[in-house]
């Protein structure tokens, strides 16, 4: 239980006496997540197991969603403490557009442009000096980060695929994918890193009652990246059978669709399609790997490769 004895007395140390509202993601054993109500405030505790995770939402909070404040939860309070790993946050109206179970097609067209358009806003004139997770001070979490995009999107494909490969979980079919993806990866010359979500999908979007979107939550998976690397899960989960979504995101976001970008959408869709497959059959997650695998084959067939 990520919420024991020790936790609840680090948040009261903080926010003083308070009532707990509701506990989400209590499956889980990695994140928690409870609103509470103070005297004076609603909030939302989210604790982890993993400092992988929280610097990453720390640093996020403090230094990329200010920008689009009001429609991102602000941090009230962190603590990183004898292993307890956890952030307060104010609320943002309404809920997740997968908890309000939306499937007005318009509406959610409307809503993917909304979020384009945001997620454009956060990543303008943010300009990072590694690849990968920062931690709370801005520093690498990892060691031996890349500063070149054209090596560290290549080097991530080789290393992933060879994993994959080597457990048996992809076979030699895929090899000319890679390859291609390899023969490609010039077109990434320059580009820098940027404010990116790895988890940027409709599970932590935010719409009221009428369906209107009011912000984005859970910035976890957030990193120092290639700009268009946040697409990958949106294309590859959430709008493969609905492609006027993807196009609605990407005209909020301003992406020309060129023949440049379709080939960096697709490289970085085999990267993130790649670690989905190994992440899914390890956790016997049939939607994530069946996704994933779909997305390659299809990048495969489109390629004629």
């Amino acid at each position: 239980m990520l919420f024991d004895v020790a936790v609840m007395e680090k948040i009261h140390s903080i926010v003083g006496p308070f009532e707990v509202l509701s506990e989400r993601r209590k499956d889980s054993s990695r994140t928690g997540v409870m609103e509470i109500r103070t005297d004076n405030n609603r909030l939302f505790v989210k604790v982890h197991n993993r400092l992988s995770r929280w610097n990453p939402e720390v640093y996020a909070y403090k230094h990329w969603t200010k920008v689009i404040e009001p429609f991102v939860p602000t941090l009230f309070s962190e603590f990183n403490d004898n292993g307890m790993f956890g952030i307060i946050t104010t609320p943002i109206p309404g809920k997740t557009v997968n908890e309000m179970q939306i499937s007005d097609d318009d509406k959610l067209a409307r809503i993917y442009y909304d979020a384009g358009q945001l997620f454009r806003k956060m990543q303008a004139n943010e300009k990072g000096l590694f690849f990968g997770i920062p931690n709370e001070d801005g520093s690498p979490y990892d060691k031996g980060v890349k500063t070149d995009a054209v090596s560290y999107v290549s080097e991530s494909i080789e290393s992933l695929f060879q994993s994959t490969y080597d457990k048996g979980i992809l076979d030699d079919s895929f090899m000319p994918l890679v390859r291609w993806c390899l023969k490609n990866c010039d077109v990434f010359k320059g580009e820098f890193p940027a404010p990116t979500n790895w988890d940027l999908s409709p599970n932590n979007w935010m719409v009221d009652e009428d369906g209107n979107f009011t912000g984005f939550i859970d910035f976890e998976n957030m990193l120092w990246g290639i700009s268009l690397d946040s697409f990958a899960v949106i294309t590859e989960r959430y709008t493969f059978d609905k492609p006027f979504l993807k196009d609605s995101f990407f005209k909020g976001y301003g992406l020309e669709n060129d023949e440049v970008t379709k080939c960096k959408q697709n490289i970085l869709s085999v990267k993130s399609s790649i670690a989905s497959i190994a992440l899914g059959h390890e956790s016997n997650n049939s939607r994530l790997y069946d996704c994933s695998m779909r997305m390659l084959r299809h990048i495969s067939n489109e390629r004629q490769l």
